[in-house]
């Protein structure tokens, strides 16, 4: 047995036994209450747009923004492309960096240089993920984070490449797809997932679990979405 498959042997014995984890009373009758119309499609992030349409235009690229604000519903248009155009794949993952970033645009240049260095094999890559992510979150994620041991794009990390995957899938309910950052790691692991690394990078095989616990929460409590619990995830790892 070589050395790898014995440290990937001794990772899945220490893995958290996710079916242990029960969705809490007073969360699932919260999740009820939210619309996801407001709570989702609404979700609006102000960005510094000035900044953005400055540093494209420095590298002869038009403003990639849709706008001052941007909204989840807006990055759902921009997903339902993303899967068949190259271009349309970059124009969500610079809008999903925004919205995911609002004022601030730290690492935006280098994650700007990354893509600009090859920007056909950026694109490729990108709507190649956003293909698979309609079916597949371990198979996306692990075109974007190969073998996971580095990123696809230079700077572009799970926290961030979570977004587009999950913008990728134009909003429909049954996306397979969600968000997972630092804060809703924080929240998962207060809950109970112990094995869950506090900040990424995360493995694949640790997106594809958080991905079926989600769903499997989703049944639970009978809504719709399994987006309304990243959502209430990230705002309890605020604190």
């Amino acid at each position: 047995m070589t050395d790898s498959r014995f440290g990937a042997m001794l990772v899945d014995m220490s893995a958290t036994d996710l079916s242990t984890l029960e969705v809490p009373d007073d969360a699932a009758r919260c999740w009820s209450t939210l619309r996801p119309e407001c709570y989702i499609f609404d979700h609006r992030v102000t960005v510094n747009v000035a900044w953005w349409r400055q540093t494209f235009a420095a590298r002869g690229l038009p403003n990639p923004l849709v706008g001052e604000s941007i909204s989840r519903g807006d990055l759902f248009a921009l997903g339902a492309r993303a899967v068949e155009d190259p271009d349309a794949a970059l124009t969500l993952l610079w809008n999903a960096v925004a919205w995911g970033s609002g004022p601030s645009v730290r690492n935006v240049r280098t994650r700007l240089a990354a893509v600009c260095a090859d920007p056909p094999h950026a694109a490729r890559v990108l709507r190649d993920a956003a293909r698979r992510s309609r079916t597949d979150p371990a198979g996306a994620y692990g075109l974007l984070r190969p073998e996971d041991r580095r990123n696809a794009i230079r700077s572009l990390g799970p926290a961030f490449f979570t977004k587009f995957l999950y913008f990728a899938g134009a909003g429909t309910p049954e996306h397979p797809c969600c968000i997972l950052d630092a804060r809703v790691a924080a929240t998962l692991r207060g809950m109970g997932w112990r094995s869950l690394p506090r900040t990424s990078p995360w493995s694949a095989s640790a997106y594809q679990r958080y991905n079926d616990l989600l769903g499997r929460w989703r049944l639970a409590a009978g809504i719709e979405r399994a987006d309304v619990i990243e959502r209430w995830l990230f705002e309890r790892g605020g604190g």
